[in-house]
């Protein structure tokens, strides 16, 4: 404390709140990334947003260059919001540029609201009105009441420009519904990203490195394998949510992250991402 007190006398303001707000963020640093797409209503499904109890979670607009115009959630008697900046009034004219960029949503104690009727599992649809370089965007996202430890306090949404080309996959041979290769070992060829050594896989199970000899990012090709199966047997089709998740997930294990991180950050689900791996490292 006597450490504190003399910190706080010889340190100037901005300084100490610097200490303070990092210290914060090493302390909540769990961010989860999609890109403006998958929150647009493009998908058939809805991107699930979980807020838990004392922690709440950030929706933040900051890197696609959109601020918030309006909000609406569909029953607001178990979550709350606040912004960063003023929204449009309800009966605001089209020209209404609000100026946040950045919602808080938290869990409340159940409020009983006359003549509105409450979900029976307290999850909710918040709908989200932004305005940008592009014009007018809808973003959707179902929000799910949890408790405990998160998994992540804040849900950053990056523009479509910087989402991950494709992976490429090269595919001559059928692939049985077993997952199990049919004949001679065949060769799917990874094209990895500009900074990562190209990889062979064989569906054996087998890695050959490119010249350099260097094998890297072992999980990341057998997802990328597994990938490779499920497509050819119809269980994840190219550009859907699932496909796009995937593609991030190998993108976050070639940055050297870890398993958690990486399920954490691309919100693909721990059982599609141990499938894959476990299909992309059948003997």
């Amino acid at each position: 404390m006597k450490y504190w007190n003399k910190l706080q006398r010889s340190l100037p303001l901005y300084l100490l709140s610097l200490i303070i707000v990092n210290c914060g963020q090493a302390a909540l640093a769990n961010i989860r990334t999609i890109y403006a797409q998958d929150g647009q209503g493009r998908q058939s499904k809805a991107v699930e947003l979980k807020v838990w109890e004392g922690y709440g979670v950030t929706i933040n607009f900051i890197p696609t260059g959109e601020t918030i115009k309006q909000v609406w959630i569909g029953d607001p008697s178990r979550m709350s919001f606040t912004s960063n900046g003023n929204l449009c009034p309800k009966n605001s004219s089209q020209d209404c540029n609000g100026g946040a960029t950045v919602l808080f949503l938290r869990q409340i104690q159940p409020i009983k609201f006359p003549h509105l009727t409450s979900s029976r599992d307290g999850g909710t649809q918040i709908t989200i009105l932004t305005s940008g370089a592009e014009g007018q965007k809808q973003y959707q996202f179902k929000l799910i009441p949890a408790s405990g430890q998160p998994a992540y306090t804040s849900l950053v949404i990056k523009p479509e420009s910087e989402r991950p080309a494709p992976l490429l996959l090269a595919n001559t041979r059928e692939v049985r519904a077993s997952g199990k290769p049919t004949g001679q070992p065949k060769i799917v060829t990874v094209q990895p990203e500009s900074d990562v050594p190209k990889i062979a896989v064989t569906e054996s199970g087998s890695k050959r490195a490119n010249p350099t000899g260097i094998v890297q990012r072992n999980d990341a090709n057998a997802i990328v394998a597994g990938l490779v199966i499920a497509n050819r047997n119809d269980q994840i089709k190219v550009g859907s949510t699932t496909w796009k998740k995937v593609q991030d997930t190998v993108r976050l294990l070639r940055q050297g992250k870890s398993h958690q991180e990486a399920i954490s950050k691309s919100g693909i689900s721990v059982q599609i991402f141990n499938q894959l791996i476990e299909w992309g490292r059948i003997p």
